[in-house]
């Protein structure tokens, strides 16, 4: 079970355009939704926020914790980044009860040595990085372990069915969907590092159940 992160937000009054004089200030604009609850508007340190990224806690359940006290438990929905700059201009958070099942992003990480790699210079492609699953809130890890020495010749695939998921979980991705390929040429593993990228982008968070965002 991945640890629960403790993250500082506040009530947020400033909506809408204006929002860009928090970002200014160093400070993210987000809301929290779900659970049939009214949407609400919150801020976060900039950089607060930035560090349990870099901590690789985003994956994480969180307690949001509020100046008087109170906390909701949630998961990052929707980090939403500037184009051109990059930089994080608004989150969106999920609520979420420990004992429900909920849809998440499961990060894979690939470990091991395939031979086909050391013995017949082949190039492993990681084709995706996360799997889609359902599992109960309380049991979300931060990864999966993938074993690519399974791979042993080229052109040889994992697919989503081969990862071995925990206990309780449920693979939502399609399980003939290729996960990692040993490859043969330049040009292979070039078109196929860009469509992982693209894909990456798209899953750069975990997602709750999809819920309509509220308001910036």
């Amino acid at each position: 079970m991945a640890d629960r992160v403790e993250l500082e937000i506040a009530p947020r009054e400033i909506l809408g355009k204006k929002t860009k004089q928090l970002r200014k200030a160093g400070i993210i604009p987000a809301n929290i939704t779900g659970h049939n609850e009214p949407p609400q508007a919150v801020q976060v340190n900039a950089v607060l926020f930035d560090r349990m990224r870099r901590a690789h806690h985003s994956t994480n359940i969180l307690t949001l914790k509020m100046p008087d006290a109170t906390t909701q438990t949630a998961l990052i929905r929707h980090v939403e980044h500037a184009p051109k700059s990059g930089k994080i201009i608004h989150v969106d958070f999920s609520r979420v009860s420990l004992n429900e099942r909920i849809a998440v992003k499961l990060p894979l990480n690939f470990v091991g040595e395939s031979l086909a790699v050391k013995n017949d210079g082949g190039v492993l492609l990681h084709l995706v990085e996360a799997l889609d699953v359902e599992c109960l809130a309380s049991d979300i890890v931060s990864s999966v372990e993938v074993d690519i020495s399974a791979i042993t010749e080229i052109d040889g695939v994992l697919h989503a069915s081969d990862v071995k998921l925990p206990q309780g979980f449920t693979l939502v991705t399609d399980a003939e969907e290729p996960i990692a390929k040993v490859a043969s040429t330049r040009a292979e593993v070039a078109e196929a590092n860009a469509a992982t990228e693209t894909a990456a982008e798209e899953a750069a968070t975990p997602e709750a159940a999809s819920q309509t965002p509220a308001e910036s």
